[in-house]
């Protein structure tokens, strides 16, 4: 059987999570076709059950490596056509690789731009933990069960899949795109191609569960994303300062946003979301602070202290029954 579809995942020392993530992986119906590159930056731990299945590549990286940089590691020596980020506090369910797989190699319509990218949809692993249930409502709203499929602007981030040979055509700047994975998925839209979302792929994600530990997360993501999307689509001095000064009407612009998208699109989830407007509107400050920061003062440290922050941060799982 050949390779289709190359699954990079970086861990770190959170290895009761990683274990579940990896076995979830190992149990794909379509493991013969995956190759998993494991990318392990846990000093002195040993090896996690599971890497020693044919299908796995275990692969020693610095404890200090950027997540950007694994991950741009990971694509340079991916050994299929099409990739996927995973990240290690989330679970594929059945059937997630093949879906992927299929969708990828499903005929293209020749009046169509090329597909690049396909995620799935997004489950809460830990919906019943602290703020968990409230937060997946702003960080995957487009994808929550039940996902309709179609074209996106962007795909859920960290967790999505990708035709190699497209990306790595941004080989030059691979680093500096998957600071803030968005910004790939913006310039992949923005120069021609599409991305859809396949919802009979699905995984679920382990949410932060403390309103500290997920407003830190946003902030760090922001302060990357902003400088990275400002250089990518050549942001003038003035577009900047304007964001720099409508710095008090950024969150009520996102919460007003997220009202429209849950009024019109997705009515099943609109009384979760009316119930958790005060934590929402707390989190979207502390996106449009970080924002701001990356816009005025760059990204800083934000890229290291979100790479710990990415696989090290505890994430609660749901009581046992």
């Amino acid at each position: 059987m050949s390779l289709e579809l190359s699954v990079i995942l970086v861990v770190g020392e959170r290895r009761d999570r990683a274990v579940h993530c990896l076995a979830s992986l190992l149990a794909q119906d379509a493991i013969g076709e995956m190759e998993i590159q494991l990318f392990d930056c846990g000093p002195h731990q040993p090896p996690l059950p599971g890497s020693e299945h044919p299908a796995v590549r275990t692969i020693p990286i610095p404890p200090d490596t950027l997540f950007s940089s694994a991950k741009a590691r990971g694509i340079r020596e991916a050994r299929a056509p099409v990739f996927v980020f995973f990240e290690e506090h989330c679970r594929a369910h059945a059937g997630w690789a093949r879906a992927l797989i299929e969708a990828h190699r499903a005929p293209s319509d020749p009046t169509q731009k090329p597909l690049a990218g396909v995620g799935a949809e997004v489950h809460n692993g830990n919906g019943r933990v602290g703020t968990s249930r409230h937060l997946e409502l702003a960080n995957y709203h487009p994808w929550l069960p039940p996902a309709p499929r179609g074209e996106h602007g962007m795909l859920p981030g960290h967790n999505s899949s990708f035709r190699r040979e497209i990306v790595m055509r941004y080989d030059a700047v691979l680093e500096d795109l998957l600071r803030a994975e968005i910004v790939l998925h913006q310039v992949l839209v923005r120069d021609g191609y599409r991305l859809l979302a396949e919802p009979t792929a699905r995984f679920e994600h382990l949410n932060e569960t403390t309103l500290a530990s997920s407003s830190r997360g946003r902030f760090l993501w922001n302060r990357l994303y902003a400088p990275a999307r400002a250089r990518f689509f050549g942001w003038s001095r003035a577009r900047r300062l304007f964001y720099v000064f409508a710095l008090p009407l950024i969150p009520i612009y996102s919460i007003l946003r997220l009202s429209q998208f849950f009024s019109l699109k997705r009515r099943d989830y609109l009384g979760r979301f009316v119930r958790a407007l005060p934590i929402l509107l707390f989190v979207q400050t502390a996106s449009a602070c970080g924002y701001v920061l990356g816009l005025v003062r760059g990204e800083g440290d934000a890229e290291a202290k979100f790479t710990w922050f990415e696989m090290n941060e505890p994430r609660q799982p749901n009581p046992e029954p």
